[in-house]
């Protein structure tokens, strides 16, 4: 377990997350962030001027949007998260690189 600066303990580490755990977490965390904005703009575009200029109105459309775009992320959004964990795995094993002709020299070699 890491300590920081002032005795502080990373908000994975208390919750007993795994490093790719928390890195789920994160990207799952990001898709909703990114599909809440994107909620937030299409209901702006449907909400005519006099409810934009409601602080209420604004509140709960934000809290909704909020609420829908957490629950979409956690049951695996439109494919984000999965796209980000994907390329951050392909990055961190050395096996899965793909720049080695060799395998495919050889195919083409076999059919000669």
């Amino acid at each position: 377990m890491s300590v920081g600066p002032a005795g502080a303990v990373s908000p994975g580490e208390r919750l007993g997350l795994s490093p790719p755990d928390k890195l789920a977490k994160s990207a799952r965390e990001f898709e909703a962030i990114l599909l809440e904005e994107w909620l937030e703009k299409m209901n702006q575009s449907f909400v005519g001027p006099e409810a934009s200029q409601d602080p209420a109105h604004d509140t709960i459309s934000s809290l909704g949007s909020q609420a829908i775009a957490t629950a979409l992320a956690a049951r695996g959004g439109i494919g984000i998260a999965s796209m980000i964990l994907r390329q951050l795995g392909r990055r961190s094993t050395p096996e899965s690189k793909t720049d080695d002709p060799a395998p495919v020299n050889q195919a083409v070699a076999t059919r000669r």
